[in-house]
């Protein structure tokens, strides 16, 4: 089960999601790998009419050829450690980017009609990543 360090607003949806598998590839040499134990992850994603929270089970595997660790990979959910969903991201820098509002307006849209709370630094990292790629 996921940690319940955090507390979770009243009226939170909770979406639960499994990335689990028995059996993975290993991601450098391809032999199929056990699955040793299971993480949980807790993201926060953009919610309509309400804010919404996506709980993901996902598999840690072994692989005893290259005798590494390796989960599965989330990028089409999220950013590796990140708090927060890919969409909550792309939603909040096309805000500042392509409806140029202030990184304290689109923060304040967020919560208002995604109800999702993005501080304005993290909008600002995001910002300034998403611009370094051009």
């Amino acid at each position: 089960m996921v940690s319940r360090k955090t507390a979770i607003p009243r009226g939170t949806k909770i979406r639960q999601i499994s990335l689990s598998r028995k059996v993975a590839p290993c991601p450098r040499c391809q032999h199929l790998a056990k699955r040793h134990s299971l993480g949980h992850r807790r993201l926060r994603e953009v919610g309509i009419n309400g804010p919404t929270i996506l709980e993901v089970t996902y598999s840690k595997h072994y692989c005893i050829h290259c005798r590494r660790h390796f989960s599965l990979p989330m990028d089409h959910l999220a950013m590796p450690s990140g708090r927060f969903t890919n969409r909550v991201r792309r939603t909040a820098i096309d805000l500042v980017v392509k409806q140029a509002m202030t990184l304290e307006k689109a923060t304040h849209k967020m919560r208002q009609k995604y109800h999702v709370h993005v501080p304005p630094t993290t909008l600002h990292d995001w910002v300034v990543a998403e611009m370094d790629q051009f």
